[in-house]
């Protein structure tokens, strides 16, 4: 039992970092943001290049890795997203596009095979006699770390105060004299900036591949569905109940109970289902009108 719970409070913590800078442009700008998923997808191709290819340190290949998804992901809103995201289906179409575009770029230059990228820390701990790959314990430390500032970066700064207020009202923000495109263009980048951090650690231990942003994107789904639309504490305990309960599911069969590997997407796509019939806004979200 305290490896079922080690295991799902350490996968959890990675959900609520992919989960939260998907969560974040929709709570700024309303925007379903389909190419979330691709910006894991390039972080871990941006650390991969840095490192392998151009022969970086392993630590600053990650940090450059984060800059460039954080570039990546503020260059798609200026250059396209900022000019249609008042048109919703017409962006749901120009993200996944744009996600889709990456994965055939990232096929043709690295091919459809995985690739490993070296752990960012080896070696195994032993935590209530459970043995622990210090990489799972590294992003797990990574994205509470991450979590903190982004809550100091939300609370404690001019820019936080911004993206408060356009959250709650993008005419009020305006009367007040916040520059809306300045700060849409900052969430977007933070957000790029988390999922390339997400995506140095999903590399492990499958490695990095073209498909490897479709998973990542349905789970920011269900846990964006569950916490609430909107809601970035919802989402963060909405990782964390989904988290859990995939890692339950994997290892019921230790538990004398009929599942497994193949069950664990169900129970959060049923969890799922009854929100959406019972509770509309999720968890945490505003009532639907």
């Amino acid at each position: 039992m305290e490896q079922i719970l080690l295991f799902a409070l350490l996968k959890s913590s990675l959900y609520a970092l992919v989960a939260l800078g998907f969560t974040l442009i929709f709570s700024v700008g309303g925007i379903l943001n389909l190419a979330h998923g691709a910006m894991l997808m390039a972080g871990g191709y941006f650390a991969l290049i840095a490192f392998q290819f151009l022969g970086v340190p392993l630590e600053l290949a990650i940090m450059l890795a984060i800059a460039a998804s954080a570039l990546l992901a503020a260059a798609l809103y200026w250059c396209i997203v900022r000019h249609i995201q008042y048109s919703g289906v017409l962006t749901l179409v120009v993200t996944l596009s744009f996600a889709l575009a990456l994965q055939i770029g990232a096929v043709i230059a690295f091919g459809v095979n995985a690739r490993s990228l070296e752990p960012v820390i080896g070696g195994i701990s032993l935590i209530a006699n459970v043995s622990v790959e210090n990489v799972r314990i590294a992003a797990f430390a990574s994205s509470w770390l991450a979590l903190l500032l982004f809550w100091l970066l939300v609370e404690r700064t001019k820019l936080g105060k911004a993206i408060r207020a356009i959250s709650m009202s993008q005419k009020g923000a305006a009367l007040a004299g916040i520059r809306i495109e300045r700060t849409y263009l900052w969430t977007w980048a933070i957000s790029g900036a988390l999922a390339g951090l997400a995506g140095i650690f999903f590399a492990y231990p499958g490695g990095i591949s073209p498909t490897m942003w479709i998973d990542p994107l349905i789970i920011s789904f269900a846990i964006v569905i569950l916490g609430g639309i909107g809601s970035l504490s919802g989402s963060i305990i909405a990782a964390y109940l989904i988290g859990f309960v995939e890692t339950f599911t994997f290892y019921a069969p230790q538990l004398k109970v009929p599942l497994g590997a193949a069950w664990v997407g169900v129970p959060s796509l049923l969890i799922t289902i009854l929100i959406l019939i019972f509770r509309p806004r999720g968890l945490l979200g505003k009532p639907v009108e």
